[in-house]
């Protein structure tokens, strides 16, 4: 076996184990929320009930991985076609100061029209995070000036609002596509 192709099985095996390891931890995190939607009206995750989710979590300042994982769940949907309207992506600000509902309106708008941003109290969002074991931390670079670093997975809700699997970020809309398909689809 070429090495080339030899590090390119080791590196599918590799991951794949990391991804059977979030897909166990999956079980044990999650569950429903209540936040404020880009329209400022009141959201509970279980209004969609019947509905496959693709949650992230992330901040509009973010200068890339936000931009790439929303383009892809963006992508995810795209590539549905006609059956886009069985699945619904999420975006839950981890900046509630910036991220009011009108910026995150513009933004999930940028990326998709039907992707819905949600924001809340700094409490609120900390709480939901916990829930979802998102890490994230504030860093200041100026007075009045800071980033985020945060974790950057995708996590796949499926029909009955359960945590159904971990997406670890980087990997490609084809891959994300098909753990939906596979859901929308009755398979676990």
């Amino acid at each position: 076996m070429p090495f080339m192709r030899q590090i390119s099985v080791l590196f599918l095996f590799i991951a794949s184990i990391g991804f059977v390891n979030c897909h166990a931890k999956a079980a044990e995190m999650g569950g429903d929320f209540s936040l404020l939607d880009q329209e400022g009206s009141p959201f509970q995750l279980q209004q969609l009930r019947g509905k496959v989710v693709l949650l992230f979590f992330g901040y509009t300042y973010c200068p890339d991985i936000c931009p790439t994982e929303l383009s892809n769940v963006s992508a995810v949907l795209s590539g549905l076609e006609h059956q886009a309207d069985q699945v619904q992506g999420l975006f839950i600000t981890l900046d509630a100061e910036r991220d009011k509902p009108k910026v995150l309106k513009d933004y999930t708008g940028f990326f998709n029209k039907d992707l819905i941003g949600l924001t809340g109290s700094q409490a609120e969002i900390d709480q939901v995070a916990a829930q979802y074991r998102v890490k994230f931390q504030k860093h200041m670079t100026g007075k009045d000036r800071y980033t985020i670093d945060h974790s950057a997975n995708l996590y796949v809700i499926d029909r009955n609002g359960q945590l159904a699997t971990v997406v670890p970020y980087g990997f490609p809309p084809e891959h994300v596509l098909d753990v939906v398909q596979h859901l929308l689809d009755g398979k676990p």
